[in-house]
């Protein structure tokens, strides 16, 4: 995704683009083709900072709830939206394709970066490579593990999301319904046992009258090991997208990251001053909010029995409002780039 936002950025300026893929199609991994992700966004200017329309690849989340265990608290929705990752006709994959073909962009498929190929790139190239540790690896790019079960298909249903914590992991289990598909990934920086996923699979069945039965454990890695992550370029190299480090080290938002670093990827090559500026200020506080998650965050987390014992003894009402009330003051310091509305301006 991130990739195509550069490449067909760098079209439009008039410049010959081939993107090389590993996977056989476009659409990115085939972890994640298809899946859904609920993330915050401007969608407006956005679109304006990229000079792609997104509205039509961007829907509106209807409903969004956090879960500390079983206790409902409802969280505002507005400016949350869902999106499709992969190579269905839904997807901003594919929109993404589309626009890069009409631009003139060729690609080349089935096509790894192998670690022998790093010292002959031609100035100008970009990595765009996600979550797989090769690359990582290849470019000495500080990362941590990450592991999870999924679940995904199609489902019809309203566009609705809920986030769940629990002990058993360091972050999150979440589902997005969208565009005729569910997406159900529990994950966490440390091993997801079988019982926990058995915990959240009893969540579902008594709280949303749900299950599903098809889980597939994956993993992969993210640049949130070292404060100074994020990196515009390494190894005279470009970096787009999440190995750039330009994503939200709290909650681990890499949507509108992926697509403002696409652009400011394209920048570089003509312009690289002016593209360290735009970087240095989506990144601008990924430091303290890393520092944040692993100081204080951590404990925090590890102690779902006592947010949830408050949340109840709060009410769900008042516990809707400490939650805005804490998404209002932390706009300033959240480190979700791509103007978010927590995010950059």
């Amino acid at each position: 995704m991130s990739g195509m936002v550069a490449a067909l950025n760098l079209a439009r300026d008039g410049f010959a683009v081939t993107v090389r893929e590993r996977e056989p199609h476009y659409g990115g991994s085939s972890l994640f083709d298809p899946s859904l992700h609920t993330t915050p966004l401007d969608v407006g200017a956005t679109s304006e900072y990229l000079g792609v329309d997104l509205s039509g690849v961007f829907h509106p989340v209807s409903d969004l709830c956090l879960y500390l265990h079983d206790f409902e608290v409802k969280v505002p929705a507005s400016m949350s939206y869902h999106v499709e990752r992969g190579s269905r006709p839904t997807s901003i994959d594919t929109m993404l394709y589309e626009k890069c073909l009409e631009a003139g962009v060729e690609f080349q498929f089935n096509e790894p970066l192998r670690k022998e190929d790093i010292g002959g790139l031609p100035p100008g190239t970009i990595i765009a490579c996600g979550l797989n540790r090769p690359a990582y690896d290849y470019l000495r790019v500080p990362c941590i593990d990450w592991f999870g079960w999924v679940s995904s298909g199609l489902e019809e249903s309203e566009d609705c999301a809920w986030i769940w914590m629990d002990e058993c992991i360091t972050e999150y289990g979440y589902i997005s319904f969208c565009n005729g598909l569910y997406y159900n990934l529990l994950f966490s920086a440390r091993e997801v046992e079988p019982e926990c996923l058995e915990r959240y699979r009893d969540f579902m069945r008594r709280v949303r009258g749900m299950d599903y039965e098809d889980w597939e454990y994956i993993g992969g890695v993210i640049p949130l090991k070292e404060p100074d992550n994020p990196r515009l370029v390494r190894e005279e190299l470009i970096m787009c997208g999440t190995i750039s480090g330009c994503m939200d080290p709290l909650m681990g938002f890499g949507i509108s990251g992926a697509l403002v670093s696409g652009k400011v990827a394209a920048t570089a090559v003509a312009e690289p001053e002016k593209a360290q500026e735009e970087f240095a200020s989506f990144t601008r506080n990924f430091a303290s909010v890393l520092n944040f998650k692993n100081e204080v965050w951590y404990d925090l987390r590890a102690q779902v029995d006592a947010l949830e014992a408050i949340a109840r003894v709060l009410g769900s009402r008042r516990s809707r409002r400490l939650v805005i009330e804490a998404l209002l003051k932390g706009r300033e310091r959240s480190a979700i780039p791509g103007f978010g509305p927590l995010g950059c301006s």
